[in-house]
């Protein structure tokens, strides 16, 4: 966390907040997200203000609605807001649903609509829509490929994001981005993704693998990028023939989530969360108290 002791967040005084890794399985250590909760709505100013003092990948800011159920999500890297995230939207579910109990179940009110989310064996479940892909024309293809100085099998537009499909695992796993490149394509992610090399029982325990670029929202790297998957899942059902896919993202962390479609139209995601600290922001800095889940 960056240090400040800039008056314009006092306002935050006695706001309840978390850190919180989502995606996390054995020694992948998943995607850390910070998560604030807000008791009214302040300006968009202080709020990336905020996201930038708290320094995690992604914050996510909730405010209670009037339905003691329903909540307002957003979610802000270190330079933007953004439309959807769904590592930090696990996270936030998390950190909620261990502070109110087993059983409870959380309905998020988004720019990307109303997100849904629930806990199943020590597990967070939420189901997101679904990224429809379309395809990209010859200049743009020939940008990707040259971006990534490689010749992908298949090239898409993922709302957006690329995407380039390989036809290895191993090389998404062993590529080496030039994120100077990716950073000057029009989009704002690169997603890599092929189909798990299965050499190994271990390796077996995977569908596919993937990895995330997206250095024009301040995340060169994205250690587990479930938006991502959002457009993975329609993807890659077609080209195996089943309808639910255990995904590894092959970052420096590593994580890993479970995706299946429980209604059409619909990615429902379910990862394992690390809740790291559970805190209330205090006018002398912040101070720790017992960590809810």
């Amino acid at each position: 966390m960056n240090p400040t002791s800039n008056d314009e967040f006092d306002m935050l005084n006695g706001a309840p907040y978390g850190v919180v890794d989502a995606c996390v399985s054995g020694s992948l250590q998943g995607n850390p997200a910070a998560v604030v909760q807000l008791d009214r709505d302040l300006p968009d100013s202080t709020l990336l203000r905020l996201a930038q003092l708290l320094d995690e990948p992604v914050t996510a800011f909730l405010t209670q609605r009037a339905d003691s159920r329903s909540y307002g999500l957003r979610w802000f890297t270190r330079n933007c807001e953004l439309r959807i995230c769904g590592h930090a939207t696990l996270a936030a579910s998390a950190w909620l649903l261990g502070r109110l109990g087993d059983g409870q179940t959380a309905e998020w009110h988004t720019k990307a609509g109303v997100l849904t989310a629930d806990q199943a064996d020590g597990k967070v479940r939420v189901s997101f829509p679904e990224t429809a892909l379309h395809s990209m024309n010859s200049e743009t293809t020939q940008q990707l490929a040259t971006a990534l100085g490689t010749e992908p099998k298949e090239c898409y537009a993922a709302g957006d994001d690329y995407l380039a499909v390989l036809d290895a695992g191993e090389k998404v796993i062993d590529f080496k981005p030039d994120i100077a490149a990716i950073e000057r394509l029009a989009c704002r992610g690169v997603i890599v993704t092929a189909e798990y090399p299965s050499m190994t029982e271990e390796q077996l325990e995977y569908d596919i693998v993937s990895r995330m670029f997206a250095p024009r929202i301040a995340i060169p790297e994205d250690e587990v990028c479930v938006s991502a998957h959002l457009a993975l899942y329609p993807f890659w059902i077609q080209r195996l023939g089943r309808q639910k896919l255990k995904a590894l993202q092959s970052s420096p962390r590593g994580g890993v989530m479970e995706l299946e479609s429980r209604t059409p139209g619909r990615v429902s995601v379910t990862s394992e969360c690390r809740v790291n600290a559970s805190e209330i922001w205090g006018t002398e800095g912040i101070c720790s108290v017992q960590a809810a889940v």
